[in-house]
């Protein structure tokens, strides 16, 4: 048996757009619905969500049988909580507030073997197919994908160094924390916050990594992709349950 090659990778390598939805609420069957939509990646987010590693589990069997990239977005930089989600089939990751290249290097090798890394070894998990991938270990690298967030001024700062580290495959930005880090809450539309953007995807694109954005607004999304950014999101469960069901009882209550 052999591993599934990893689409969402490969189409940034080859710099195409890859489109996402965030998935939020924690329910396996909301993701599995989401999963159909046409999407090229999900991202089941485990730092904002009520999510933990049964619950996610749970998601990524859901969407198994979709072709997309299923990636999930840790808590916390923990390199124990790195292995066990890798274990459990979390091959794309997205680590929070990144904020050197110091912090990337741990990360790139939680998620790596020995000699590359510090990943702890076991012959049998849902990653490997329960034992059933050949050579799994040597060549798990290839399908991984490490999306790391810059979310803060010194991460603006650094992120030239931290696109430069080897195994770094996306620089993201988070525009919510970003801004309020900034000292714009809300406001992710700020001349200064804006140009820290633009910084980020500069520093990506020169390191030959792609740069990624979370953009629920139709008009954002569209300008960050004209701009350059290949990884984005431009919607997520929670914005399109809320939004749809204001919008419904919105119409009958008109007037």
């Amino acid at each position: 048996m052999q591993e599934r090659a990893n689409s969402v990778k490969k189409g940034l390598a080859e710099g195409r757009v890859q489109l996402g939805l965030w998935c939020s609420l924690g329910s396996a069957l909301v993701t599995e619905i989401m999963a159909g939509s046409g999407c090229d990646w999900l991202l089941i987010d485990g730092e904002h969500s009520p999510n933990d590693l049964l619950s996610i589990v749970a998601q990524l069997q859901a969407v198994g049988g979709h072709p997309i990239e299923p990636c999930v977005r840790l808590p916390e930089e923990n390199a124990t909580l790195i292995k066990q989600f890798m274990d459990a089939g979390a091959r794309s990751l997205m680590i929070p507030n990144v904020r050197d290249a110091e912090q990337a290097r741990r990360i790139v090798a939680a998620t790596r073997y020995a000699p590359e890394g510090i990943r702890g070894f076991s012959t049998g998990h849902r990653a490997n197919q329960f034992g059933r991938i050949k050579e799994y270990h040597r060549n798990a690298h290839l399908n991984q994908m490490l999306i790391l967030q810059i979310e803060c001024e010194e991460g603006v700062k650094n992120a030239a160094e931290i696109a430069a580290v080897d195994g770094v495959d996306v620089l993201f930005v988070g525009p919510g924390d970003l801004s309020t880090n900034m000292g714009a809450m809300h406001n992710a539309s700020a001349e200064h916050v804006q140009q820290a953007i633009a910084s980020v995807l500069k520093a990506a694109k020169s390191a030959g990594k792609a740069a990624g954005i979370l953009a629920p607004v139709h008009a954002d999304a569209e300008r960050y992709i004209a701009d350059g950014f290949t990884f984005v999101s431009v919607g997520a469960d929670l914005g399109l349950v809320a939004r749809g069901s204001d919008a419904l009882i919105a119409h009958f209550k008109r007037g």
